[in-house]
Formats: structure tokens, sequence, C-alpha cells
């Protein structure tokens, strides 16, 4: 951020209309003359905008964007409950009053819960030195807590309902810009927030400006819709076999599995589980990284409770992951991590070499023969994808189908029923051939009337009626 040294009318103009060029924007609300809503969010997605200036000479500030003394005005751009949000991210900002040591408080939070990767960019004024972040306030407040330090803050209710115990991870990205990047890798769950403060030199005659920008996702939309959504796995078992399906969510931020899922015969069934197919996971380097091209190392386990002969089992990575082949282990029997413990301590016998197919998302092996309570293991690493989740800076968690499908021994498949052979249908007797003009044939056949109603009683009547109109005629010759 450029520092901007001396503010005249001209430059007053030249702020006025900017904050007028910025109001123009469809979703930037203002608030008053000059102060700007900085909640562009969306959906799920988080977009926040602080930006503020510094100078103890209030004729440098415009007048929209005075309020009180010079550290309680030059808000250009907020988030804040005023504005109608349900959130906060301020850029508060003073001098130390004796020395030349400018502060920029930056409070971030919401009432919702804000997922793990969420990032907050911090453009500082160039000519800031001798730059130290304060992330952990807790070191700076007296004779208090940061709650309540914070909830005498311009929160109104939301400081509130909020504990401010987040600390994020902090890098200086431009050193020649003064821009820093500070990454929430827990998140902001809800009812939590951070805050954060910049100190370093200032020169208390000057004019100074800083902008922070966050982005993140939601943990659910305004309806209650999670966020993150993940694909279903899916099972097909056939006559005299079993089989048990799971998933596993594994997220590059955390430190272990986050989610396991298992099921008995079909995807959420409601049978007993008699087995299960499922996975550990973890970095060893220790770094949590969520980059395309970091890894973790994956446990793919295999267990049953009951026999099975010529099992199959296959993992696949429907997201945010591959398979590096070359890294793939021997497997063990009985399986590790806790699968002796929990009872399956019995070995399997005829465990083929591991595949994976062409595209790194698949990987299978079969298995000749699974006695009663055994289980087996096999691990690989699992290469990032990097995808990232409606465009924002928060990676997609990593997610792994898995099925062991085997078949029941003493079983006997039915043999498929035949369809019988159709009789054939019975020749139809055929309609005698009609002349093509009946009158001809038979003349003095009267043909069948149409179903009108129409009975032979009425044809017979009309000949009456001829024969009667004829006597009468000859009779009246005779006279």
């Amino acid at each position: 951020m450029k520092t901007l040294r001396n503010i005249a009318a001209g430059s007053l103009g030249l702020a006025l209309v900017f904050s007028s060029l910025t109001a123009m924007d469809a979703q930037a609300v203002e608030r008053v003359p000059g102060q700007i809503n900085g909640d562009r969010s969306s959906g799920c997605v988080v977009d926040w905008t602080a930006r503020a200036m510094l100078d103890q000479n209030m004729d440098n500030i415009p007048v929209g964007l005075r309020k009180g003394p010079y550290s309680t005005s030059g808000f250009m751009e907020s988030v804040h409950p005023d504005y109608g949000s349900k959130a906060v991210l301020e850029n508060h900002h003073w001098f130390n009053p004796v020395s030349d040591v400018q502060y920029w408080r930056i409070p971030i939070g919401a009432e919702f819960g804000i997922l793990p990767g969420a990032t907050l960019t911090v453009d500082l004024p160039d000519d800031m030195t001798n730059v130290r972040l304060i992330s952990d306030l807790s070191t700076e407040v007296k004779n208090t807590t940061v709650d309540q330090f914070m909830e005498r803050q311009t929160f109104g209710a939301l400081a509130r309902k909020l504990d401010w115990d987040i600390v994020p991870n902090a890098t200086q990205t431009d050193a020649a810009r003064n821009i820093w990047t500070l990454t929430f890798p827990n998140g902001l769950p809800e009812g939590h927030a951070a805050v954060v403060e910049f100190v370093g030199t200032g020169d208390r005659t000057k004019h100074y400006e800083a902008t922070s920008h966050f982005r993140g996702l939601r943990e659910t939309d305004e309806k209650g819709n999670a966020c993150l959504t993940t694909p279903e796995p899916e099972l097909t078992v056939g006559q005299c076999q079993a089989g048990v399906v799971g998933r596993t969510t594994f997220s590059p931020y955390s430190k272990d599995i986050d989610l396991r899922e298992k099921f008995s015969d079909r995807w959420q069934g409601t049978g007993a589980l008699w087995g299960e197919a499922g996975a550990d996971g973890w970095d060893p380097s220790r770094q949590y990284s969520d980059a395309a091209g970091a890894t973790r190392r994956m446990r793919f386990y295999a267990a049953t409770k009951r026999e099975l002969t010529n099992a199959t089992m296959t993992v696949s990575a429907p997201q945010g992951a591959t398979f590096d082949e070359a890294s793939i282990a021997s497997a063990l029997t009985p399986g590790g991590g806790a699968l002796v413990g929990n009872g399956f301590s019995q070995s399997v016998t005829g465990i083929s070499n591991p595949t994976v197919s062409a595209d790194k998302k698949t990987l299978t092996f079969t298995i000749a023969h699974m006695p009663e309570n055994s289980s087996l293991s096999v691990e690989v690493t699992a290469v990032l994808t990097g995808e990232k989740a409606h465009k924002t800076p928060t990676s997609e968690p990593m997610v792994f189908f898995h099925t062991l499908v085997g078949s029941i021994p003493g079983c006997e498949v039915s043999p498929t029923p035949t369809t019988p052979a159709t009789e054939p249908t019975p020749n139809q007797p055929q309609e005698p051939n009609k002349p093509e003009n009946p009158k001809a044939e038979n003349p003095k056949k009267a043909g069948p009337l149409a179903h009108t109603g129409a009975t032979s009683g009425m044809v017979l009547g009309a000949a009456g009626m001829t024969l009667i109109a004829g006597l009468l005629a000859a009779k009246r010759r005779k006279a």
C-alpha cells in the first residue's frame, strides 16, 4: 500500500470520487456518504473487504468518513452489523501518542461458522517498517481478558456472542509491498473469532492506508445446507456373496481422519456390521499443507467376522487425491492399527499385488481366503490434487471409497430360471372373402344393419307398407 504524504483539497476530492466509484458496485451498499459495506458474500462464499485511512489531520479525511476523533474516522470500507451484516472485519487504526508508531488492529468474526482454509490478506502501508504481528492479543490487554476487551469495541451484541480465541498462521508474502497472508487451518468455528494487530513505525504527521481482504467458505449456507458435500459410494453384491462398504473423509487441514462411515451389504444399510473396510491417515511431514502435490500416508484395511473366499478389495479416490503406485507397501495380515485389538486377529491368505488404475484414482487387490475374524491392511501415499471448493481458498477434503466383496463358502448359486418357450398361437379361422359387389351375387338378400337399434321387425313393417300401397293403387285403376 503506497503512503500518501501530502493530502490537500485536490486529493480530498479524489478520495470522494473514489468512494463514489466504489459505491457503484452492485453489491456495495453505502452506510453514509463515503462509507462502503465490504460484505460481498454470496451463498456459501465469504468475501469481506476492509479499508481505512490513518491520519491525525482531520482535514485529510473526507467528511463522509469523519466520526469522532481520527482513530474512529477514516473507515472507507468495513464489514459490520451496522450494515446489516452478521459479521465483522474492520481495520482499527491509531498512532502511539508519544512516539512514531502506528497500529492496525483487525477483528475477524461472524455469527456463523467458517470452514478451515480461509485466508486474510493484509496490505499495510509500504513504508511501515519494523512490522511486528501480534496474533494473540492476550499478551497485550491489561487487567482483563481478550473477550472482555473486545466486548467494549463497536460490534454491539455480535462481540458478546464470540470467543476471540482463534490464532491464525501468518507470513509476509510480499516484503516490497508489505503484504501479509494469514491462514486459518482450523477455520472460524461458530462462536469463535480472531483479532490480530500489526505494529510498526509511522510518522504521526503523515497519511497511511491499509486494506484487508478475507475469503473463505461457510460451514452451512443461510438455509442450513452444508457447503461441502461428498460423493457417495455404491456396493454391488451377487448371489452367494457378502460385502461391506465404507467412506473416509480426510481434510488436508486435519491431523487425522475426519469421518469414517461403514456399512454391511449396501451403502447406508441398517444390518449388523459383520466386517469393515476403511482407512487411517496422517502427514509424516507434519506440515498439513493443502497445496496440490502435498502428500498423506494412508493405511487402507479390510476385516471380516465371517469367512469369505475369492474376495476383492477396491479403494477409490473420487475427490481430492490420487495414489502413488511406487509408494505401495507390502500388505500386512492381520492388519495394522487397531484391528487386532478389535478382535480381527486372524491372517488371510493369497493376497495379490495391488494394482493402480491408469488415472491413479483406484487401488485394487484380491484375497483368496479370509477366515473368520481376519484382517489385512496396505499402506500407500495419497497425493493431494488441491481442488478448491466454490473457487475459494478452501480445499476440498480427500474422499476415499472402500468395498470388500467375497464369496460365502458352502453357498450354491441358484440356477437362473429360464422362460418357457411360447406355444404357437393356433391359426384363427379366416373370414371368407367378400365379393366386391354383394348385390350382384345375391340381390334379394338384405345385408345386416349396423348396431343402431333397428330390428328385423322394422324391415318387415316397411315391406308391408309397400304391399298395401300397391293394392290401393290397383283398386283405384279398376275404379
